[in-house]
């Protein structure tokens, strides 16, 4: 009997939704799903939406040496989820003609209601008549910050609901007993959802791109779309000049109430080569970039109620002996009609 992944594609496309709030390793899996299909010889295509302007991840995503053979194409300075509905259902049409039944992984930024998402989905391949079908929605969590990602996002819970598969990732920075926690909790809101564990996102893609136990049933739109970025604000920059990470860090600590994320490519005196950095709701890294792609130093920066005249000010004194002009920065304001 063929498995559920072939059924799949024998109908048209498979479209796999990757969501999860903001730094909960969806990139990571993304970049092994398609290590994955690559390797097994499948020409996959991507959508990925940044809240941003700056596209820090589709970088990432080119690090593979087949990755030329990826499709992929992303929607920056907005969610897909309610912002760029339009042009969300002609990308979903474009790259469903492209891949030829070959897979579409959608990755949507971490501030998008994945419900929302879903009903995009299925009307794109509605309206546009496009030969796919919603094959499965994988939604991160990041285990160890998730029972206090409510206090940073009001819809951190509800937006579980239309996920196939949960993966609990990070598990190499919490204890069992936690973990065991959130995923009671996490069962509470999602009672049918295939519950993963992973560490640094490693599962086993086979099973993960399986589908759902059951047939998904179409969701109706429930009344007029809600904004799950609602008072969230992005700031993209370009640093000039190498930054003094302990400095930065410390800087970052001041604002962890309202810098929810930050993450991108610098220069760090004393180690070689590029680094990426990432700050997670108060979770600080810096690691080296270990891709082949020439860079350009850039981060984007997402958050709430953020002071930002007095952050830029912070921030260009953390860059190396900083001489006038070392950093480009453009904030971006979201309104609403």
């Amino acid at each position: 009997m063929p498995t559920k992944a072939v059924q799949s594609r024998e109908s048209g496309t498979p479209i796999y939704v990757i969501a999860g709030f903001l730094g909960s390793g969806k990139t990571t899996l993304l970049k092994r799903v398609l290590a994955h299909e690559l390797d097994r010889g499948v020409k996959p295509a991507v959508l990925m939406n940044e809240f941003g302007e700056i596209d820090v991840d589709g970088a990432l995503l080119r690090e593979h040496p087949r990755a030329q053979d990826v499709k992929l194409q992303a929607l920056l300075s907005g969610c897909i989820c309610c912002d760029l509905s339009g042009e969300f259902s002609e990308q979903v049409k474009h790259l469903i003609e492209k891949t030829k039944g070959a897979p579409l992984f959608i990755e949507t930024t971490g501030l998008a209601d994945t419900g929302q998402v879903v009903v995009g989905v299925e009307k794109a391949l509605a309206a546009r008549q496009a030969k796919g079908t919603l094959a499965s929605v994988i939604v991160m969590v990041d285990t160890p910050r998730f029972l206090k990602l409510g206090a940073y996002w009001s819809t951190a819970e509800e937006h579980l609901k239309q996920a196939d598969t949960v993966v609990l990732n990070k598990l190499d920075q919490i204890d069992k007993r936690q973990v065991d926690l959130v995923e009671r909790r996490i069962r509470l809101t999602n009672t049918g959802a295939r519950i993963v564990r992973a560490a640094h996102a490693e599962v086993q893609i086979d099973r993960l791109l399986q589908g759902p136990d059951k047939q998904r049933s179409p969701l109706i739109p429930n009344g007029a779309l809600k904004d799950s970025a609602a008072g969230y604000q992005s700031g993209s920059f370009k640093i000039l000049q190498p930054v003094n990470a302990d400095r930065l860090e410390g800087w970052l600590r001041r604002f962890q109430r309202s810098v929810v994320r930050l993450k991108g490519f610098v220069k760090v005196p004393g180690r070689d080569g590029w680094q990426e950095l990432q700050w997670i709701m108060g979770s600080f890294s810096i690691t080296p970039y270990s891709g082949a792609k020439q860079l350009q130093a850039k981060i984007v920066v997402i958050g709430r109620r953020v002071p930002w005249e007095r952050f830029l000010k912070g921030l260009e004194d953390c860059l190396v002996r900083p001489p006038r002009q070392t950093m480009q920065w453009r904030r971006e304001r979201r309104r609403r009609p």
